[in-house]
């Protein structure tokens, strides 16, 4: 058993990311919401709640709220859909894509982004049939505000 879950592992580290897509074959635009942060419910309490996270909660008055809208302007034969993934670990959304499509991701509140409270890294991966990424964009907040596409700084929140 150990020995397949080295040769699982040895997979994982051998296979090869799909490269960054050109950045002349995509657009990215922000777009800011003024939102005001639902009140949490006063009958509970959320014992791992940290206290800037309560203070944040609490917080009166619309704050500004991040929405991604990317679309591929070309696509590389076989590109047929794109797989959001959010921090490496949770994916956001599979669907089909084509050169007409807008994906508007919902991010959050930007404090949030930038204190690391909610997901700070976004890849599109844009897969053929098979589910084999042929070629992905990443996004990146960093915690000054500053965010990254395919590692290229293109602003800040």
């Amino acid at each position: 058993m150990k020995f397949a879950s080295f040769l699982f592992a040895l997979f994982l580290f051998v296979q090869e990311e799909a490269p960054y897509k050109p950045k002349e074959e995509f657009e990215i635009k922000l777009n800011f919401e003024f939102r005001t942060r639902p009140l949490p419910d006063p009958n509970t309490v959320d014992m791992e709640q940290t206290h800037k996270e309560l203070t944040r909660a609490q917080a009166s008055g619309p704050l500004p709220y991040l929405f991604l809208n990317v679309r591929a302007l070309t696509l590389k034969p076989g590109e047929v859909r794109v797989r959001v993934v959010k921090n490496d670990e949770k994916i956001m959304l599979t669907r089909k894509v084509d050169t007409s499509t807008v994906l508007k991701l919902e991010l959050g509140y930007t404090d949030d982004i930038k204190d690391r409270v909610s997901p700070y890294e976004y890849t599109l991966l844009f897969q053929d049939d098979d589910k084999k990424s042929l070629s992905r964009i990443v996004v990146r907040f960093e915690e000054d505000g500053t965010y990254l596409v395919n590692g290229e700084k293109r602003g800040k929140i």
